[in-house]
């Protein structure tokens, strides 16, 4: 015996398969299209944490740099027989190598880079004036010293010539 509705029920089955069907591809098409984008963010991030690092390693570069830039500078002061022109001569090649890394990168992330090495000349004016100072100041207390020295010898020998008398 069949049922009376029996088209109708085969008709719903049919069509409760289709909107499965639809249902699936649907989900299908959804998941894929979550995948593809999660794999371009990550490529996306990927590239930019590989510019953050680039960025990352200059910076550590150029700190270095300017370390290595007063190390020489600070070698004026540390031995007397320097050859100075040498020695300013690769100062100045080593800050204009600073200025072109400082130059490649965003002005944001090499903002304190950028300002030392325009301050550098400042600084470093102030510190060959200390130098200078220092140098001057050593030179008067020898002076004063050898003074001192020949005003006790020439007061030895005053001494010594009215004993005499």
């Amino acid at each position: 015996m069949k049922a009376l509705n029996e088209k109708e029920a085969v008709l719903m089955h049919v069509k409760f398969a289709a909107y499965m069907m639809f249902l699936i591809v649907l989900t299908l098409f959804f998941v894929f299209s979550f995948l593809k984008t999660s794999e371009a963010e990550i490529a996306e991030i990927n590239l930019k944490t590989g510019d953050c690092d680039k960025i990352y390693r200059v910076q550590m570069e150029l700190c270095d740099d300017i370390d290595d830039l007063f190390t020489r500078y600070k070698s004026f002061d540390v031995t007397e027989d320097v050859n100075s022109e040498f020695l300013m001569h690769s100062i100045v090649d080593r800050k204009m190598e600073i200025s072109k890394k400082i130059s490649q990168l965003p002005e944001n992330d090499v903002k304190i880079h950028s300002f030392m090495i325009s301050k550098m000349e400042e600084l470093l004016r102030v510190r060959d004036s200390i130098s200078a100072m220092k140098k001057e100041e050593l030179r008067m207390k020898e002076d004063l010293f050898l003074c001192n020295g020949d005003y006790k010898k020439l007061n030895k020998q005053k001494r010594n010539s009215q004993f005499l008398k």
